[in-house]
């Protein structure tokens, strides 16, 4: 008679273990015993916040850098592009400011070593078509000559012509800004001031 009771135990056993673990399954899905092996929930990476690199301008409004760039075109024998460069990079990249430079004689400098060379799409044309672009309204192909543009409209401003100071360079970029957020045409601003440090094209 042990012997018969010893065996059916022995057979009921995994059975029991069986319902016991079919229990705490159960258990574990309906949300009332957690198992202390369950993973952490799993959230979603933190993005980092969108930094935004604003520039206070004359009239008390706000700019955000990253909708504005400059279009610089150089040379790499000009002298006042070589003076004038390390300047622009150096106020631009603490101002978090993109610089497109383009070189009009096929080399770059000591700020800029390997600028864009203009493109001609149509041979017969007779300049190329960012020159056309930023000189095609009158004004004179020279280095340095510097434009803002408004990287979601494309609308171009002539920032400077020649070498420029920094504070007379800052007063006209926000002057610009402040142009561009109140629509007004690029025809319709004063022009730079005159300067005799260029190098004609």
């Amino acid at each position: 008679m042990k012997c018969k009771t010893l065996v059916s135990l022995t057979l009921l056993f995994p059975l029991l273990a069986c319902a016991g673990v079919r229990d705490e399954l159960a258990a574990m899905e309906a949300g009332k015993n957690p198992s202390p092996y369950a993973a952490a929930p799993v959230s979603a990476p933190e993005t980092p916040p969108v930094m935004q690199n604003l520039m206070s301008l004359p009239d008390g409004r706000r700019a955000d850098m990253k909708d504005y760039a400059v279009v610089l075109f150089m040379q790499s024998h000009c002298q006042y592009s070589a003076k004038f460069d390390p300047v622009l990079k150096g106020w631009a990249d603490g101002h978090g400011i993109k610089v497109y430079p383009y070189t009009l004689d096929g080399g770059g400098d000591a700020a800029y070593p390997t600028p864009l060379v203009p493109r001609k799409t149509d041979p017969a044309a007779p300049l190329a078509d960012e020159i056309m672009t930023f000189f095609g309204n009158g004004l004179p192909i020279a280095t340095p000559t510097a434009f803002m543009v408004n990287v979601n409209t494309l609308k171009a401003y002539p920032l400077t012509q020649g070498v420029m100071e920094i504070p007379a360079l800052e007063n006209r970029y926000a002057s610009l800004i402040q142009a561009d957020m109140d629509q007004i045409d690029p025809q319709l601003l004063p022009p730079m001031p005159a300067n005799a440090q260029v190098t004609t094209q």
